[in-house]
């Protein structure tokens, strides 16, 4: 599905003046530029062979492959994987170097007379899930000249599959013959977007939703796919879109595409695109109600929600340059991600992915986990979301000093208080789900990118309720505060306590190594083998002298073990917990001074308040605008 962006004539960007030379335009402007065949019959053993038709003009010509890749924020694009360039005018091979100022720029000489070039090599260890499923993110395959637009570069794409293997995408199939698949000719910009999800085992289920909207599925056998229902999963998908359109109201697509992986090779992941998000989750996961609702809204709503949040209407600031080469800034992620982050909560929690209790209880962990992150007190949110790309490994030590991506949990607790505010000063005529139709639905679209400035924002906000908006995200994002984003939950109606009973177990949980959490008692989390995974600043943990990487041998004259940990902080003797820990080829003794006992952070009403939060996750129905 082609962009309906105003187009330009091909021709003449193709031969307009530039530092490098263009590609040659086609004989019809409309015609593709390229062509590009991407042979993943080899996808088990992690390898993909790439063949490129691309119409040049005699001189020097620059090649580039991707490097700041939309949905990541960062220049992330795996140049390493690039093996076995070819580059050939006819029979005759042509040298190429690579720009030794930019690894991801490949310059070449195009001899007289040439008007097409083939270019072929080797992507590695990429899109490969398993033995039985590929996910081909097309950034990953393309070398292409830099100096077109990326919205008028035209790309006839085609991929072959291993024998028997079947895929789905948003992009329109022209032709299938044997293992090969090919697809109407697109924009570089919509290429990219639109990544294809193929394998051994395949089901493809549209759903029964108000809007056009298709389940793509893979798995590692067939039952995972044949089950994929068990759990409901499809009504959970078709009361999505429903709500997604109760929210947003106009969409910008034709047919949504929601892609999912099913692997324990690839048991969490995730990326947004317009019209065919894509996400990961273990082996059966669809099947398995427990995933469902683990995954519902930090992932399968969360992706696919970004088709309004982040494609449609995007950072100005994300999207400025002609392709992607980048660099590109990264501070509005509060919206982008952050926005999106409290979408996908109300989404996942309407359409049934998980009840209010359980939404609640993640809010109480997330908003507990700010007011013990010390990082906060000399680091504003906003630097968190200019730094993105660098915050994204986050089991390190010390994360609490260095501060993550933060922009995404205290982003939406920021956007739950700016939601509360326009019931209270609309004395609750009107909701933050109104600023969504206005800002983000707008109007029925093809995929297409509408750019938006942080004074745009505060602008959309302001229409729906008068209100000092610039100093509301100026004072909390802008500079730095101390203090837990808790204002909106408590605006809602509850407020963070602390008891015995353990939270429910996070989607992260499979991503982190930890086994005993005692974050919000001593400070310190620590892995199965006893290693400890991190220690908070200012906590008894720190105060004893601990730190990220030690291990644990003993705990009060007994051999380590998560249950031993929790039996002495719930019961410290005499109040205080005795290690022995080794540290590098040391082996030391430690006293942790505590007596507060075991505590998990959930949230409770606040009496004589009006609880917004219960109303704000509430199922909503279409109203015609």
């Amino acid at each position: 599905m082609t962009s309906l962006l105003s187009p330009k004539c091909l021709l003449l960007a193709l031969v307009a003046t530039t530092a490098v030379a263009a590609a040659a335009p086609a004989q019809n402007p409309s015609a593709p530029a390229m062509t590009l065949v991407v042979d993943e019959t080899q996808a088990a053993r992690r390898i993909a062979f790439v063949h490129e038709e691309i119409q040049v003009r005699p001189g020097p010509l620059a090649l580039a492959y991707p490097r700041w890749i939309p949905g990541e924020h960062g220049p992330t694009g795996p140049i390493q994987q690039l093996a076995v360039i070819r580059i050939h005018a006819g029979n005759l091979t042509l040298p190429w170097i690579r720009d030794p100022d930019d690894i991801y720029t490949i310059r070449v000489e195009v001899p007289p007379g040439a008007d097409r070039i083939t270019v072929d090599f080797d992507t590695l260890l990429e899109n490969t899930i398993s033995d039985h499923q590929l996910l081909l993110a097309w950034n990953t395959v393309v070398l292409y000249p830099p100096n077109v637009d990326k919205q008028q570069l035209m790309i006839e794409p085609s991929i072959l599959l291993p024998p028997n293997w079947k895929q789905g995408s948003a992009l329109r199939v022209t032709s299938q013959s044997g293992s090969r698949v090919s697809f109407a000719p697109v924009s570089l910009e919509r290429l990219i977007d639109s990544p294809v999800l193929a394998g051994e085992f395949f089901r493809a289920v549209p759903l029964a939703s108000d809007w056009p909207a298709e389940l793509d599925i893979t798995g590692d056998s067939q039952a995972a796919v044949d089950k994929a229902d068990d759990a409901q999963a499809f009504s959970l998908f078709q009361n999505l879109v429903n709500q997604d359109r109760a929210m947003f109201g106009f969409r910008h697509w034709q047919t949504l595409h929601l892609l999912v992986s099913q692997s324990e090779a690839r048991p969490f992941d995730g990326l947004e695109h317009e019209d065919s998000p894509y996400n990961a989750i273990g082996d059966a996961g669809l099947s398995q109600r427990s995933q469902l609702e683990k995954f519902g809204w930090p992932l399968l709503a969360h992706e696919q929600s970004h088709s309004w949040d982040g494609k449609y209407r995007r950072p100005a600031e994300l999207y400025s340059k002609p392709n992607y080469q980048g660099p590109e800034r990264a501070t509005l992620l509060w919206v982008y991600e952050g926005l999106n982050q409290y979408i996908g909560m109300l989404l996942a929690t309407r359409a049934g992915f998980n009840d209010a209790a359980y939404m609640r209880d993640y809010l109480g962990r997330t908003a507990a986990d700010f007011a013990i992150e010390p990082g906060r007190a000399f680091t504003p949110l906003v630097d968190t979301a200019t730094e993105d790309w660098v915050l994204r490994a986050f089991d390190v030590g010390w994360s609490s000093l260095r501060r993550g991506q933060d922009y995404y949990d205290e982003g939406a607790l920021l956007w739950l208080r700016a939601d509360t505010i326009i019931r209270e000063q609309s004395q609750d005529h009107r909701t933050l789900d109104d600023f969504l139709r206005t800002f983000f639905g707008q109007r029925d679209t093809e995929p297409i990118v509408v750019p938006y400035t942080r004074e745009d924002v505060e602008a959309a906000l302001s229409a729906i309720c008068p209100y000092d908006w610039h100093t509301f995200f100026e004072t909390r994002i802008y500079q730095v505060n101390r203090e837990p984003p808790t204002e909106g939950l408590e605006a809602a109606g509850w407020r963070l306590v602390y008891d015995a009973t353990p939270n429910n177990e996070p989607f992260y949980s499979t991503l982190l190594p930890v086994s005993y959490y005692g974050a919000y008692s001593i400070g310190m989390m620590v892995k199965k083998d006893g290693t400890i995974f991190d220690v908070l600043s200012g906590t008894p943990a720190y105060a004893a002298g601990l730190g990220p990487d030690m291990t644990i041998l003993a705990v009060d004259g007994r051999v380590y073990s998560a249950e031993l940990l929790n039996e002495s902080i719930a019961h410290p003797p005499n109040g205080k917990i005795t290690l022995v820990i080794r540290n590098f080829d040391s082996v030391e003794s430690r006293e942790i001074q505590y007596a507060g006992g075991v505590r998990y952070p959930h949230l409770e009403r606040i009496p004589g308040t009006h609880d917004y939060l219960s109303e704000i996750l509430e199922p909503r129905k279409y109203q015609q605008p």
